[in-house]
């Protein structure tokens, strides 16, 4: 009989609890984007079963490589301003802001452009030559994703959260498509790269069109003084986060750049499908849960308000079910591989495993990332990120000294938790301040 009414008590008290949360705005936001981002990115892990027995592991590594240069370069072409969108009170500033971006990346696709020449020599640093046939698609590719992220900023800024989530839809939609039409078709080598370029150029297209009236035409209004005055307030963002992103991305893409002249496209290819699978369901959560937030978290500080409990919450309930789940998939991952994949693709699971130690903290280091942005903390992050690169090269280097790529990889792991779990801390260490501020 206690049991019983214990049992209903408890039962009523989750219902009560989840009808809080469903109520919640914040949740709500969550919950969009986290559908969207499920279909999306599912739309990109269904496809890998296919495209694994259509393209070789050399296709996936130049993919990489050539995602991993364009990645680096979308950095550089806002300058970061980007972040720096969601900030003003003003809805005048945020649109300087956002004309700002756009003028610097024009000046980044035309700089890109005039490398062309130069294709040749910039394969050759990589030992990959087949690199020099695409380079002419790199400006297309920066435009594209640089464009994005200003709109995906302005997009949080209006809480229109239905047109990211629109975003995200087709382009995998239309990266699918593509990768296993020209699969289909034999254009093999460069299939996934047009297919990689062409789709967020197509989505941009619509996610502009539709959202035109509502959301984008407002922004043909443009002061130049004022994108003067968005410049300088925020120029921390060019001075220490554009710095900071540039080598997190690095440090990010080090193992590509470092690892494919010394083991090969073959082996890179293995490493990059590896990172895929097992980033990309993590990067799910991550992602969804950053531009919610930003958006949730900037408005609080902007009041002065508290963020104790919305970082609290977040932070039990996204390291409870990443910890359960990473462990349950950590005991069947060569079946699953192999199921999936293919089993010439085995070793790939061994490789997700050597990931392990770094892969569990990126939910949390990448939901809440933006805190130093919010705390105006760019120049010690900057540093931070500058010591880990010079680890995690270091840890590359002992790889490769080593003659080992499985060593290489399991160092370049543990670096990265390393550097995340400071990470952690520091985020931490920030939110205490903050609230020590409002006492």
């Amino acid at each position: 009989m206690h049991f019983r009414i214990f049992l209903y008590l408890c039962t009523r008290k989750m219902n009560n609890l989840l009808a809080k949360i469903w109520k919640s705005p914040s949740a709500r936001n969550v919950g969009k984007l986290l559908s969207a981002n499920i279909i999306a990115q599912a739309l990109g892990i269904l496809i890998y079963p296919i495209l694994t027995r259509i393209y070789r592991a050399e296709d996936f590594a130049l993919l990489s490589l050539f995602t991993s240069i364009a990645g680096f370069v979308v950095l550089a072409a806002n300058a970061e301003y980007h972040y720096a969108i969601v900030l003003p009170k003003e809805e005048k500033r945020a649109r300087s802001l956002v004309h700002l971006c756009l003028l610097l990346l024009i000046l980044t696709t035309i700089i890109l452009c005039l490398s062309l020449p130069f294709a040749p020599r910039i394969a050759d640093l990589f030992k990959a030559p087949d690199l020099a046939r695409w380079w002419g698609l790199l400006p297309l590719c920066v435009a594209a994703l640089g464009g994005w992220n200003i709109l995906n900023y302005w997009y949080m800024r209006r809480t229109a959260f239905s047109r990211i989530s629109g975003y995200q839809i087709t382009q995998s939609l239309f990266s699918a498509v593509g990768k296993i039409g020209f699969g289909a078709l034999r254009w093999l080598q460069g299939g996934m790269i047009i297919a990689s370029v062409a789709a967020p150029i197509l989505s941009l297209v619509i996610s502009l069109s539709i959202a035109w009236k509502k959301h984008i035409r407002e922004l043909l209004t443009i002061d130049y003084a004022d994108i003067r005055h968005a410049a300088r307030e925020y120029a921390n963002f060019p001075k220490y986060n554009l710095p900071r992103s540039l080598v997190n991305s690095a440090a990010q893409s080090l193992p590509i750049w470092l690892l494919t002249p010394q083991f090969g496209l073959d082996r890179i290819g293995q490493f990059s499908l590896a990172m895929m699978a097992a980033f990309v369901p993590l990067n799910i959560i991550a992602r969804a849960c950053y531009q919610v937030l930003f958006q949730r978290v900037s408005e609080l500080v902007q009041r002065g308000q508290s963020i104790r409990s919305v970082l609290t919450q977040f932070c039990l309930w996204t390291g409870g079910i990443v910890a359960i789940g990473m462990t349950i998939v950590y005991f069947v991952l060569p079946q699953l591989v192999s199921l999936l994949f293919g089993a010439e693709w085995i070793d790939t699971a061994d490789i997700i495993r050597h990931l392990y130690p770094y892969l569990v903290l990126i939910p949390l280091c990448g939901s809440i990332c933006f805190l130093s942005d919010v705390f105006a903390k760019q120049k010690t992050a900057m540093w931070m990120e500058v010591g880990y690169v010079l680890a995690m090269s270091g840890a590359l280097l002992v790889g490769i000294h080593w003659n080992s790529f499985m060593c290489a990889v399991s160092l370049f792991a543990w670096t990265r938790f390393a550097y995340l779990s400071v990470q952690l801390c520091w985020y931490a260490s920030l939110t205490r301040a903050y609230h020590r501020t409002l006492e």
